[in-house]
């Protein structure tokens, strides 16, 4: 087989109407003055440079037509591309003339929202949908060899439902995002999306589907084989792991060219989610006739759902039984990468789920008003050890939630379910398939049952990849939020404040919470490029920008009433809101984890954002930097933990009341000690108190409570939880901020803090030391180099205080950078310092 790549550099112009019949090298029929313009605009400049995969409003962006979507309000200068044909097209060679028995296929992995395919002018066929693959007989028209143009029109976005509207109206299976959605303003995708190739050869492979089954006593696992081929010949399966062969069989061929065939893997490698073992993969090479083969990677594990510890009577199963063990599944809520998906790099995707795999999730829901994902994303989540709950893209409404039962749009599901669940089957990081996000009635969270076009896509789960896991949506309910209980529960999205936030979590009774987040501003190095100077103040609603970039989550309101009222620059408000996100969604996770294995899900709204704002749940920016949020809940993904339960962030001057937790992923024996201790911020020990752990840790439970009735007025005092094991050894260490006054003031009010700091490795370990003055409060250490600087410099942060003479280092793992590495340590009462290095 020859492939031919088609990708890279294309040319590109608008088309209004029909006009797109001008530029595909064909002749046209028009009447009147039309066809006399026909001629002359055909060979008229305007072709634009474009590239192949990406995105229409990227390319005109990059031709100047476009300001940056990407900045202020200026996605609204894009609003109207999305009503236009574009034309793409490029010019191609072959190496040679077809050979006798050759055929050249035309292959297209993803045009959005669909499209017609042109060679030397004449129509080879229609691409009918995003996520549709296409391949079209060209060999008539290239078999001579020698130079042909190749061109794409791509059709004007379909009518669909923002976010606030009715999903009884939607009549496509596509990301409903870019209509406008809280995290993303009106920025509709179109373009060549995917990969563009030509292949050659005398016999072709279409839709292979490759599906691992492990037996239940996991002592071998059967890969099923099943597709088509376009000539008759001998062909084979072979499964290789590091190089050797373990299993191999012959294909079995229909007269119609339909082949299938399983072979047999004893005694596999089995595949772990992160944390609890390897990923082994193996590839799978299917073969017909001398040079048709398709490869795809893939691993093996058995996964059976079981009903929760306690459930309620009717709750669906929520746990995971991986390998033989419950699994506790911590995760994220995956949005794509970019709201532009066809400009998402590879890199892009890697540093993403690497961010994910470092928190110590498990499980991504793949959200589904975005994007049913990528092959890229998934091999991502393969080699990571990430779980994938992958939701069809519907999505719920502001107004209206359940989908249309309308005939044909049921049978466009149906059909759209054949698309996307064949090729992904062979994936081990596939846990489950959801019929969508949110979709509910009067009643409730849908069932099937009261949906035909859930109950269609079940169907077609059901039959195409037998086994899987199936939810109608999330949350099942029976009841939508979290504050009202349920089985699997979504929200809240906000702080809820400095007491009720605690009050509301530490009564958590779902069994799973499979979306919940809390708000924060952007990273300064984000928020400086994406705010234009004269539109940074003030931050809250009442400034267009700052409602165009996160209306929906701004909370400047609550951030400043926690702080007093006292907060006047962007910078201010901007640690502040990230000390509230930080600290409520890390402790929303643990609350929920204090309840395992009754609660099994826990997974926070969301990993990255989709498009840049100043104001996001999101706890990784636009531009790939973590904010504190993430580290914090980095730490409560963490398998062994010590950790606080509290009622309240700012105690009033009422006592302080801390209750100390642990618990133990692998099992800890019996034996060692926590430690609870108040501190002043001057490291003073205010009060102690020593619990044995006379038995043997695993699942949750409390070890001790301490309650402190005096305390300083109106200052910042420390809870310190330390858990040794019996031979004095560290296993982990908690320490929080907290305030004796009504709200978080005392923060303000901190005593300047020094500390002294050294580097290493070209910005590779960062080591510092607490050298004088008060605990520091928001240590961090981020990317300080200018925004458009290429790759990433992946911190191992902290968020906890640095007490006075502790040391830390953090370490920097940069990612495809280039040039000069600078980086910026700052927090709240200790003078930032930039550090650079070439």
């Amino acid at each position: 087989m020859t492939t031919v790549d088609l990708g890279g550099a294309w040319s590109v112009r608008e088309a209004l109407g029909d006009t797109w019949q001008w530029y595909v090298d064909q002749p046209v029929a028009a009447r009147n003055n039309a066809g006399a313009a026909a001629g002359v605009v055909a060979q008229a400049p305007g072709w634009l440079a474009a590239r192949v995969p990406g995105a229409v409003i990227a390319d005109l962006h990059r031709a100047g037509e476009l300001p940056s979507p990407y900045v202020g309000r200026h996605s609204r200068f894009a609003e109207w591309v999305s009503t236009r044909s574009w034309v793409y097209r490029r010019s191609f060679g072959l190496p040679r003339p077809l050979r006798d028995g050759e055929r050249a296929v035309l292959c297209l992995d993803g045009v959005d929202p669909g499209g017609t395919v042109f060679v030397d002018g004449a129509r080879v066929g229609a691409v009918g949908g995003l996520y549709r693959s296409a391949r079209f007989d060209v060999t008539a028209l290239v078999a001579d060899g020698g130079e042909h143009r190749l061109a794409v029109v791509v059709d004007p976005a379909p009518a669909t439902e923002p976010q606030v509207g009715r999903t009884d109206r939607v009549r496509v299976h596509a990301p409903r995002m870019g209509y406008g959605w809280d995290f993303c303003p009106r920025l509709v995708h179109q373009g060549i999306w995917r990969g563009v190739r030509l292949e050659i050869g005398t016999v072709h492979l279409d839709g292979v589907s490759v599906r691992p089954v492990v037996a239940s006593d996991l002592a071998s696992a059967t890969v099923h084989v099943s597709g088509g081929a376009t000539a008759a010949a001998d062909g084979s399966v072979e499964v290789r792991f590091e190089g050797a062969v373990v299993a191999s069989g012959p294909l079995e061929m229909g007269a119609d060219g339909v082949i299938g065939g399983a072979v047999v893997v004893p005694e596999p490698a089995l595949w772990w989610p992160n944390g609890l073992g390897e990923q082994p993969l193996y590839e799978v090479v299917v073969r017909v006739g001398a040079d048709a083969a398709h490869r795809v990677v893939t691993g093996f594990r058995h996964v059976r759902f079981v009903g929760n510890e306690d459930a309620p009577a009717g709750a669906l199963p929520c746990t995971a039984v991986v390998n033989g063990r419950p699994v506790e599944l911590t995760g994220w809520n995956w949005a794509p990468a970019d709201a532009l998906y066809g400009e998402i790099t590879d890199a892009k995707v890697e540093h993403l789920v690497g961010l994910a795999r470092r928190s110590g999730a498990r499980l991504l829901r793949v959200w589904g008003g975005g994007l049913v994902e990528t092959p890229e994303f998934y091999a991502a989540c393969d080699r990571a050890g990430l779980f994938v709950w992958q939701e069809f893209s519907q999505s719920s409404s502001g107004m209206q939630s359940a989908p249309s039962d309308d005939p044909a749009f049921v049978a466009h599901l149906r059909a759209e379910a054949d698309a996307v669940v064949p090729p992904r089957v062979h994936r081990p990081s596939l846990l489950m398939w959801g019929g969508g996000n949110e979709l509910e009635d009067d009643a409730g969270p849908l069932a099937d049952e009261r949906s035909p076009a859930l109950a269609a896509l079940r169907d077609e789960v059901a039959r195409l990849d037998p086994g899987r896991h199936w939810v109608p949506t999330s949350p099942t309910g029976p009841r939508f939020h979290f504050r009202d209980g349920g089985h699997d529960v979504h929200g809240p999205w906000e702080h809820q404040g400095l007491t009720a936030h605690y009050a509301l979590y530490n009564g958590g009774s779902a069994l799973a919470h499979t979306e919940f987040g809390v708000e924060g501003m952007a990273n300064r190095r984000l928020w400086s490029a994406l705010v234009p100077p004269d539109d940074r103040w003030p931050v809250g609603r009442e400034n267009p920008v700052y409602r165009h970039l996160g209306d929906w989550w701004n909370n400047a309101v609550l951030v400043r009433e926690c702080f007093g009222g006292r907060l006047s620059t962007p910078d201010e408000f901007r640690r502040a809101s990230q000390f509230l996100q930080a600290s409520g969604l890390a402790y929303a996770v643990e609350a929920d984890r204090r309840r395992w294995p009754r609660a099994s899900m826990v997974l926070p709204w969301q990993l990255a954002e989709s498009y840049p704002n100043a104001w996001c749940t999101a706890v990784v920016d636009h531009a790939g930097e973590p904010k504190p949020a993430f580290h914090a809940v980095a730490r409560a993904f963490a398998p062994e933990r010590v950790t606080a339960r509290l009622d309240r962030l700012a105690f009033d001057g009422a006592p302080v009341e801390v209750e100390a937790w642990v618990w133990s992923g692998s099992g800890r024996a019996a034996g060692g000690t926590v430690t609870a201790r108040l501190l002043s911020a001057s490291g003073e020990v205010l009060a102690e108190r020593r619990w044995p752990v006379d038995d043997a840790v695993g699942t949750p439970r409390a070890i001790g409570r301490l309650v402190v009735e005096t305390t300083p007025s109106a200052a910042v005092v420390l809870v310190e939880l330390s858990w040794t094991d019996a031979d004095g050894a560290l296993i982990d260490r908690e320490c929080l901020p907290l305030s004796t006054a009504a709200d978080l003031t005392p923060l303000l009010d901190l005593e300047p803090a020094t500390i002294w700091f050294h580097v290493e490795h070209r910005g590779e370990s960062v080591e510092v030391a607490h050298v004088g003055g008060p605990a520091v409060i928001g240590l961090q250490l981020s990317d300080d180099r200018p925004p458009e600087s290429t790759g990433w410099a992946v911190v191992d942060g902290d968020p906890r205080p640095l007490l006075p003479g502790e040391r830390r280092r953090f370490t920097v793992e940069w990612r495809h950078d280039a040039g000069p590495r600078r980086l910026l340590l700052e927090s709240w009462n200790a003078e930032p310092a930039d550090l650079e290095f070439t």
